[in-house]
């Protein structure tokens, strides 16, 4: 597991004081911490930063990416996103998977923001996620799409789907957010009104991120 912080030991300064007259003890003048150098974030501290189970009750299991087919590989996510992590709560079936991007290029930083500001991409993306798994079930639904847009890293934009039919229910959130240049994707699929939000998730891996520099 990654180390977040790698602490210089403190330096310790004694000054020397010559004996003078009546001969004085040496005093030490007081110890001064070393800063602390921060660990620059790479990918390979995904799996430290989006540890997603000490966020959420006991009832949630971690799963394995690839066998779910839900891997880096599996989505063709690329080079720049991390491994996927993915949990699951079987008692009353609430799914969360989050991996992050970090993004050195301007161009790659400015696309993702103009996504994070763009209201109408993020209902069009889970309507069409919602709808396509409606129609493979045979059913049509029609879904409520909540946009907003919460104080949280740099830029941020959380969407909330929700349909109903026939006493079903289904939901599917997506929390994206930016800090500095880490992009953090969390995505939750759920069957029941009672689920765990993400987005308080999301204030963790916030913090998370800002223990490394960048």
């Amino acid at each position: 597991m990654a180390k977040v912080f790698r602490y210089i030991g403190l330096l310790l300064l004694p000054a020397l004081f010559f004996i003078v007259a009546c001969s004085q003890p040496a005093e030490p003048t007081p110890t001064q911490p070393a800063q602390p150098v921060l660990k620059k974030i790479t990918l390979d501290d995904s799996s430290t930063v989006l540890d997603l189970l000490p966020l959420l009750p006991s009832s949630f299991e971690r799963l394995d990416a690839a066998s779910e087919g839900m891997s880096n590989k599996d989505m063709e996510l690329g080079s720049d996103v991390s491994e996927v992590e993915v949990v699951l709560n079987e008692e009353s079936y609430q799914v969360i998977f989050a991996y992050l991007a970090i993004f050195e290029s301007r161009i790659d930083q400015a696309s993702s923001d103009a996504f994070l500001k763009d209201d109408e991409m993020v209902e069009s993306v889970i309507m069409e996620g919602m709808k396509a798994g409606a129609a493979e079930e045979g059913i049509e639904l029609d879904v409520v799409v909540e946009i907003t847009h919460p104080q949280l890293g740099d830029l941020a934009v959380l969407g909330k789907g929700t349909m109903s039919a026939e006493g079903a229910y289904a939901g599917y959130d997506v929390l994206v957010f930016k800090v500095n240049k880490v992009y953090v994707f969390v995505f939750s699929t759920y069957l029941s009104a009672d689920n765990e939000s993400i987005l308080s998730i999301g204030k963790e891996i916030v913090h998370r991120i800002n223990m490394y520099s960048q």
